[in-house]
């Protein structure tokens, strides 16, 4: 995994005073807002600072990339803090804070204001991105789901499924090496839950809610074929209902694109809904804010009603 260069460069204080800065300078620059300090000795231009919804995200990664030079051997970076470096969502959990995992067996954890670090045992769980110690993908997704929302460890776990950067048969293995482990029926049910036909992080709470609410759970990525003899997959399928749901999910976690490219997605999900729905079938779409505001259940609900009014529904001939 390469450094993602839209990130600002962290700064080390020695490098600083090699582009001219002395110390006065680089303290009058961090005074007038032109340097932000990372953390003791490192830096950022606050001009290069993320901003948006991915901020803390982002600012979890410089943050934990600069812990990273000041680490012990034997310690990797974990928890959240492995999630970014491996280019994972953090969606629903904890970003105030570097985390870290010193290979100690046992147990217990010492915790500060900006950082956490957990003695546990590390064997054959670390690899490196960028050179930097990292809990593996696997055991990352399990400790995150022992000790995060589930919601949360979910959106992670399904990405890393679909980017093939675990294997359910690694998460399995992992699950068994932290056996007695506080949360470890948590992460069972997270691992468990856990899909790689999720596309999206709006796609993968929509699952846990719909769970969450009884409904029955609907099929991943269903293929359809068009009637010009294209193929296309849907979100979402509850087939004894013709049911298609498409989570509208424009970014990791809903940035929205630019006006003019908005404009003309709409005009061809608009003719690619026309052509599901001419097989027989009803297709609901649902947003971020629709998620915000909890409507996802009543909508899908009512799509049912629907269908079952029209003689589709368990039991029913399509």
């Amino acid at each position: 995994m390469s450094i993602d260069h839209s990130r600002p460069v962290i700064i080390s204080a020695q490098e600083l005073l090699a582009r001219g800065y002395s110390r006065r300078a680089r303290e009058h620059a961090e005074r007038t807002g032109q340097l932000y300090r990372v953390r003791h000795g490192v830096y950022a231009l606050a001009s290069d600072l993320p901003t948006g919804p991915n901020q803390a995200e982002a600012m979890l990664e410089i943050r934990s990339r600069a812990a990273a030079g000041s680490i012990s051997p034997g310690t990797a970076l974990s928890h959240t803090s492995a999630l970014v470096l491996h280019g994972l969502p953090v969606h629903d959990l904890d970003t105030r804070r570097v985390t870290t995992t010193r290979h100690r067996p046992g147990s217990g954890s010492r915790r500060g204001r900006s950082s956490i670090c957990h003695n546990l045992d590390l064997a054959d769980a670390v690899t490196e991105v960028d050179g930097i110690p990292v809990t593996t993908p696997a055991r990352t997704i399990v400790d995150v789901a022992r000790s995060s929302p589930f919601t949360g460890a979910v959106c992670a776990a399904d990405e890393a499924l679909r980017r093939e950067l675990c294997s359910p048969a690694e998460l399995a293995d992992e699950l068994d090496a932290a056996a007695g482990r506080v949360g470890i029926a948590r992460a069972r049910a997270v691992v468990a839950f856990a899909d790689a036909g999720a596309q999206s992080v709006l796609e993968s709470v929509s699952r846990v809610v719909i769970s969450r609410a009884g409904l029955p759970m609907p099929q991943l990525q269903r293929e359809f074929i068009l009637p010009d003899g294209t193929s296309v997959f849907v979100d979402m399928y509850w087939e004894e209902w013709g049911l298609v749901g498409e989570a509208d999910g424009t970014g990791k976690y809903g940035i929205d694109d630019g006006e003019e490219s908005v404009r003309q997605k709409l005009r061809d999900e608009k003719k690619r809904q026309n052509d599901i729905e001419s097989l027989g079938n009803i297709v609901r779409r649902w947003q971020w804010e629709d998620y915000q505001r909890g409507r996802i259940v009543p909508v899908i609900r009512e799509a049912m009603r629907i269908q079952e009014s029209l003689g589709r529904g368990p039991g029913r001939a399509a």
